[in-house]
Order: structure tokens, then C-alpha cells, then sequence
């Protein structure tokens, strides 16, 4: 039996904003009968499209803050695709914390880059005592930190700041909100497929 839907792989989690731009904008686009595939990377969704594990991809660009998103602009260098659609959403941080945790027990927030830029005199300003870390793979996506947080799989120290809608689904306290360094905070995203 032939599957009628698309798989749609984006660059974030459950939660992120990527998953809140496919799901306002895929419709818009001609897209209704879809499936998405989180895979928190630019590089997992290439590589899922040059697999055919998946048949669409969407990633951020780029932020009218942070500008652009340097781990998609290395994820496209050398690779053969069409862009199908570009939309923009609007982008509000929280920082949030595990179940139980205070602002006190709070000594490194880890987050994607483009959230750091977008972020960068709130946090300075409201949390220089703060370590700001980015990690590597699937931990440089805020929706795998708030989802491993919420597991208890990372130390009460560990905070992030990302989508509200990650609090929310993940069981975190939200202890700021607003933190983009301007209320004008705008993210592109493309909706990619390989070309044959």
C-alpha cells in the first residue's frame, strides 16, 4: 500500500519553533496530509532527504537579530535542492528549568547559537553569573535539553531558553520571559527537497 502522506523533517523537537512554523505554515503551502520527523539538526535532515528516510526537510535560515543560522548554511554548502516554500514566524524566549528547580540552583543554560545572538544583552544583563553553553548533535536543539530536563536526565544546574510551548509539554518552570533582545524577533524558515 503506497503512503499518501509526506514525511516532513525539521531541523527541532517536539515543541521547538521549528515545529510551530511547519504546523502554522505546511497548510498554507499546499501541504495537509503530512507526518513530521524530529531531528534536530540541519545536517539529520539532509541527511535523512539524501536517505529517503524522509521526503521533505525544513530548517532556519535565518533570525532578524541573530542573522544567519550558521549550522543550516553549513548543512546546504555542496548539496542539491529546491526550495519549495520560505516562511516567517515570530520568535518569544523563556528561559525555563526542570520541575522543582529555582533561578538559584541555575549555573549553565544551554541553547542553540541563533537563540545566544538573539538573546545575547538580556542574558548578559539579567544573568551574567550564568554559564552559556552550546553542545554538540541533538543537544544543540533546545527542544532535546527541555525534553531531557523534564526527563530528570540533566543536572538541576542545567536551564535553557528556547519556546514556551517546550515548558508547557515538558512539565519546566518558566522563569523569564521575553528574553530576545527585541520584540521585532522574526525567524525564516525553508521547506527543501532534494532535487533528482
Amino acid at each position: 500500500m503506497t503512503r499518501t502522506y509526506k514525511l516532513v523533517g525539521i531541523q527541532g523537537g517536539s515543541g521547538s519553533f521549528n515545529e510551530l512554523a511547519a504546523t502554522t505554515n505546511l497548510g498554507n503551502v499546499g501541504i495537509t496530509d503530512y507526518q513530521l520527523c524530529y531531528l534536530h539538526t540541519t545536517e539529520n535532515v539532509f541527511q535523512s532527504l539524501e536517505k529517503k528516510e524522509i521526503d521533505l526537510g525544513q530548517f532556519a535560515v535565518r533570525n532578524s537579530l541573530g542573522g544567519e543560522v550558521e549550522e543550516s548554511t553549513k548543512a546546504m554548502a555542496g548539496r542539491n535542492f529546491i526550495v519549495l516554500a520560505e516562511y516567517t514566524i515570530k520568535i518569544a524566549h523563556v528561559l525555563m528549568t526542570g520541575p522543582n528547580t529555582e533561578l538559584s540552583d541555575i549555573e549553565t543554560i544551554i541553547t542553540h547559537p541563533q537563540v545566544l545572538r538573539q538573546c545575547k544583552q538580556n542574558l548578559k544583563k539579567q544573568y551574567s553569573n550564568i554559564k552559556l553553553n552550546v553542545c554538540e548533535g541533538d543537544l544543540v536543539d533546545p527542544a532535546k535539553v527541555a525534553e531531557l530536563l523534564g526527563e530528570g536526565k540533566l543536572p538541576k544546574s542545567v536551564a535553557t531558553v528556547s519556546n514556551k510551548a517546550l515548558a508547557q509539554l515538558h512539565g519546566l518552570n518558566i522563569i523569564a520571559e521575553n528574553l530576545q533582545d527585541a520584540d521585532n524577533n522574526y525567524t525564516t524558515f525553508l521547506l527543501v527537497a532534494l532535487t533528482q
